[in-house]
């Protein structure tokens, strides 16, 4: 820095001073004479490459490793930094790295990142900075580093087999399987005659048989449809800890959705907003969870208005029979949830519904803070009654026939799975 100075205050003085010229020409000379020497001795272009490694694959709030390599295939030392551009939803280390890498020497770093937006992330060239040894020029090299990693809320299912069979077991938690008499469902077996059985269940042609009377018993029928909604709207575009609602409802479902394929169910997924998105009719097998799941990654965060009314008469369509339809959402004035309640009473006409309201954590936090002034009074009552909306059209919805769960984003999961499994056990569908 003081050398790159020098010639120029040796200028200055040169005006006042003319003898001073054939000096300050000479030290200008040989200063020019060590730009070009360090010049030369930078690093070639492509002498240098960097490579990056990252999974293929990965949930939203799950951490992560990206490994970032850079390799000299030159002769002599080569230093510097590399900077790297990364997505904004990636958190973690964003400074420069600095590097020192002898010939035919790799220098690799592991650097733990979380990924909390949903999408396909593609990661291209980093900017790699050397300086000559004189520290008088320095090369800046744009380096392809090329690397693509998916954002998938709830893709971690698709790697365990383990986390199927804990869903499925959080789905038969605390529900005794459910055997009937006289219901609908599957036939299981004949029972001997118990009174207060219904007449109706007495199996005629077996008391002829054996001249004794017995019932047939049933249990809930397998293979029953079940239908995911996830709303996509502007509410459920909101973050709690850092991810959004909608990321979290979808990782809640994709929990559902293998639980249910693991007990025989045909499941299907509808992801909307102010129109439908992404609907996948109802299907089992192995691959349908895999279809599921990574439905979401073609969906984009909008900041649209939720409507029900066109989400559900095309999901209506889809579905060819009687069916339980899962839905995740939120709402935060009457209005919306006059429109749900409207909606989802037509849907109970011909299926059984389960509503899943993410409620916003904010909103206990807020009535169970310190009041310390008139605002946090103001701000406390105004998130009381907003629990007492939400809880009077919850009330009205479940009035109506329609399963109810109030739950924060992050604790969605298990109230889910278990009232799944209330339902399938009790013989509606």
């Amino acid at each position: 820095m003081i050398l790159a100075f020098a010639p120029v205050a040796l200028a200055v003085v040169v005006l006042a001073e003319p003898q001073l010229f054939l000096p300050w020409l000479a030290i200008s000379g040989g200063y020019l004479l060590l730009v070009a020497v360090d010049g030369l001795l930078l690093p070639r272009r492509g002498s240098v490459e960097v490579s990056r490694a990252l999974p293929n694959e990965i949930g939203v709030g799950s951490p992560f490793q990206m490994r970032l390599s850079i390799t000299n295939n030159g002769g002599a030392r080569v230093s510097g930094r590399i900077y790297d551009i990364l997505p904004e939803a990636f958190e973690g280390p964003r400074e420069a790295l600095s590097f020192s890498v002898g010939d035919d020497e790799t220098e690799t770093w592991t650097l733990d990142y979380e990924a909390m937006d949903r999408g396909e992330f593609g990661l291209g060239a980093v900017t790699v900075v050397t300086p000559g040894p004189l520290r008088l020029m320095r090369r800046i090299m744009r380096l392809n580093a090329p690397g693509t990693v998916a954002v998938i809320p709830g893709v971690e299912i698709l790697r365990s087999n383990e986390l199927i069979l804990k869903a499925a077991r959080d789905a038969d938690a605390g529900i005794t399987r459910a055997r009937g008499v006289g219901r609908g469902g599957e036939f299981e077996s004949l029972a001997p005659y118990v009174p207060g059985d219904p007449p109706q269940s007495v199996d005629w042609k077996a008391y002829a048989r054996t001249g004794q009377l017995a019932v047939r018993r049933y249990i809930p029928e397998r293979r029953r449809h079940v239908m995911l909604a996830c709303d996509a709207g502007r509410l459920m575009g909101t973050r709690v800890d850092g991810q959004r609602k909608v990321d979290l409802a979808l990782a809640s479902m994709s929990r559902l959705a293998a639980a249910a394929l693991q007990r025989g169910d045909l499941v299907g997924l509808m992801i909307f907003d102010g129109e439908v998105r992404t609907l996948i009719p109802p299907r089992a097998g192995s691959g349908q969870l895999a279809r599921i799941v990574r439905a979401s990654l073609g969906v984009k965060a909008t900041h649209a208005e939720t409507s029900f009314t066109p989400a559900f008469g095309q999901m209506n369509y889809a579905l060819g029979r009687r069916s339980l339809v899962v839905l995740a959402t939120d709402f935060d004035n009457e209005a919306q949830g006059w429109e749900l309640q409207r909606n989802i009473a037509q849907i109970t006409r011909k299926h059984v519904a389960l509503v899943a309201a993410m409620r916003d954590p904010v909103f206990h936090a807020t009535v169970g803070a310190e009041v310390k002034g008139t605002s946090d009074a103001y701000r406390q009552l105004a998130a009381l009654t907003l629990l007492e909306e939400r809880q009077t059209i919850l009330s009205r919805i479940h009035a109506g026939g329609v399963y109810t769960i109030d739950a924060e984003p992050h604790e969605l999961t298990g109230p889910l799975l278990n009232m799944y499994g209330r339902i399938v056990t009790g013989g509606k569908l």
